[in-house]
């Protein structure tokens, strides 16, 4: 740009602004709405919202159609007391405007009795959830108020021109902190932090970190005027070209004389580096609405972006298989703007980096024997802003031949563990879940995620241990079937030991039960009928005399999965095979049978 026109943007408002090929606009909007714009002027008697009405009007008049520039998109917006504030806003947004608005409010103040506010119009701009840039708590006063930024990146919409939007505000004159008035310098650093939040991101809060080459817009109240300290700090990475009033709205033509600016509209590309231009109409200021209200926009250029992350996908080796030697590791990617690198990882730490393709390495985890492992890939895309994608995790057995452990063995891993199973059998198919055990019966356990297959297929699975109404789960996220084979056979036992003791350090038994633990495990049992309730449950007792606290003798055993079922009558003796499952009565663990069709249970001669 040329640096008269430069100068000359910096020092006439509105001055047009030469834009860089390629462009697009956005016309952003502050405002700092003095408790949620409830008041008629200077009148607080009654709630009448008569301030932010006549706000939300003015926006409306902002660039009309017909305009050389676009309507206000997004409005960054302090002093939302409430919800109510920020919907009663919104209402009135839509009722101007004649289109739809959305709006979010993130609680600031004294235990988050203020709030900062952003509006957006979805007609002109996109946001997605995974588009929140977190929140930076930069102070906290001494009588609690909590100052503090938020962001979340737009996109225009149906173009790829995308910018991160920041609103807040910085500490104001006469506040205390830490026994002492605040003090410009004070002021200055926290315009400091902010920058280096929005650049380098924080931990759960990124910031802009990830999306370097973007525009950037910081709308706010800098409680602080034109030349100040904490101006110069801001005007050091950013711009703003106007010198226009906006304090103490109230005052109506005084401020034009004698106010000072406060609301900003600071605008640069995310890069670390200052970069001119960005403005190409304002920033200008509204009218005075009355009640300490003032506002500010401005039409800036905004740059085409990639935001799609690349697609990923770990080719090899398979999910669930076991690994016991030196195996090739590849991974497919794609982006529109190319792919820069992708990285791998075990276990979230990265083994290996390849910048071109095929993406593969031979990976020997002979180090890691034994234990489940989890591979990913991470592809970078080549575009300016780096975006990434990852892989859905693949999970294997690394270790000797023959020394991945089955049901029992991941059984003992705590909650959270990705582990992989192969060769377990289908027992039961419920609506809520399958049932799998070792052929050898030794265990069983229920899987959760997917349809289950018929009983009898064997299977190959991954995914990720939890517990679930007493029961250790896989909540699986792969399956393949290895192939059909004859139905599991119930292990038989005595009604005392259904159920079992507790499995280690993670799987209850049954209480003040021992032996050996079968929960989901499909086991079977006989005896008298001692109760029913249908289409609930019935209790089956074979003389051990079993007391579970319901009131009931022996085993329950749970027949809703089958609607319909003709139950047998107290009295009669019967079989019944089905799932080993925990149940709580009376806060304890105690032990039941769930039956999978009308063939589990089966009359015996008494």
């Amino acid at each position: 740009m040329n640096a008269a026109l430069l100068l000359l943007a910096l020092i006439v408002p509105g001055t047009l602004v030469t834009s860089v090929a390629s462009a697009g606009v956005v016309t952003v909007c502050q405002a700092n709405l003095y408790n949620g714009g409830r008041w008629t002027e200077q009148d607080q008697s009654q709630v009448t919202y008569d301030t932010a009405r006549r706000f939300a009007e003015w926006v409306a008049t902002v660039n009309p159609p017909g305009s050389a520039y676009p309507p206000i998109a997004v409005i960054g917006v302090q002093e939302l007391m409430s919800e109510t504030d920020r919907t009663t806003l919104q209402g009135f947004l839509q009722q101007t405007t004649g289109v739809a608005w959305q709006s979010a409010r993130t609680a600031q103040g004294v235990n988050g009795t203020s709030g900062i506010g952003m509006f957006w119009r979805p007609d002109l701009v996109e946001y997605l959830p995974q588009w929140y840039l977190g929140e930076r708590t930069l102070e906290q006063l001494d009588n609690g108020y909590v100052i503090k930024f938020v962001g979340r990146l737009f996109r225009n919409r149906n173009t790829e021109e995308a910018f991160g939007l920041f609103t807040g505000k910085l500490v104001w004159d006469g506040a205390v902190l830490n026994g002492q008035t605040v003090t410009e310098e004070i002021r200055r650093a926290q315009a400091a932090a902010l920058k280096d939040w929005i650049l380098n991101g924080a931990p759960g809060s990124p910031g802009m970190s990830q999306y370097p080459g973007t525009a950037r817009i910081i709308a706010t109240d800098l409680n602080s005027g034109v030349g100040t300290a904490t101006w110069q700090e801001m005007n050091a990475d950013f711009s703003d070209p106007s010198t226009q009033k906006t304090h103490s709205s109230f005052l109506g033509v005084l401020l034009d004389i004698a106010g000072r600016r406060l609301d900003y509209v600071w605008w640069d590309c995310d890069s670390g580096v200052k970069q001119p231009g960005g403005f190409v109409d304002g920033p200008r200021r509204s009218p005075h609405f009355g009640s300490d209200h003032r506002a500010v926009y401005a039409t800036v250029e905004v740059h085409p972006v990639d935001l799609t992350p690349p697609a990923v996908t770990l080719q090899q080796p398979a999910p669930g298989i076991e690994v016991t030697g030196p195996v090739m590791v590849s991974a497919q990617a794609s982006d529109s703007s190319g792919i820069l690198q992708v990285e791998f990882y075990a276990d979230g730490v990265r083994i290996w980096t390849d910048t071109v393709p095929p993406y593969e390495f031979l990976w020997d985890p002979q180090a890691q024997f034994p234990g489940f492992r989890v591979l990913t890939a991470v592809a970078t895309d080549a575009s300016s802003n780096r975006m990434k994608g990852s892989s859905a995790p693949v999970v294997v057995w690394a270790g000797p031949s023959g020394s991945r452990p089955g049901v029992g063995g991941v059984k003992l891993l705590p909650d959270g563990t990705s582990v992989a199973l192969e060769g377990q059998v289908v027992s039961a198919v419920f609506s809520d879940g399958f049932y799998v055990q070792n052929e050898d019966r030794s265990a069983g356990m229920r899987v959760t995620g997917l349809a289950g297959p018929p009983v009898g297929t064997r299977v190959r699975l991954t995914g990720t241990l939890r517990t679930l109404n007493l029961e250790r789960i896989l909540a699986v996220s792969t399956m393949e079937t290895l192939g059909a084979g004859a139905a599991p056979q119930p292990l038989l036992m005595r009604g005392r030991d259904v159920g079992g003791g507790g499995f280690g350090e993670f799987a209850q038994g049954v209480y003040g039960a021992s032996g050996i633990s079968n929960f989901g495990l499909l086991v079977g049992t006989w005896g008298r009928v001692t109760y029913t309730s249908p289409p609930h449950f019935i209790y089956v007792d074979d003389g051990s005399g079993l007391w579970d606290g319901s009131g009931f003798t022996g085993v329950r055993v749970d027949i809703s999965s089958v609607p319909g079922l003709a139950v047998p009558s107290t009295g009669s003796v019967v079989a019944v095979e089905g799932i080993s499952m925990p149940v709580s009565i009376s806060g304890k663990i105690q032990r039941r049978l769930k039956i999978r069709s009308s063939s589990d249970i089966r009359p015996l001669s008494g």
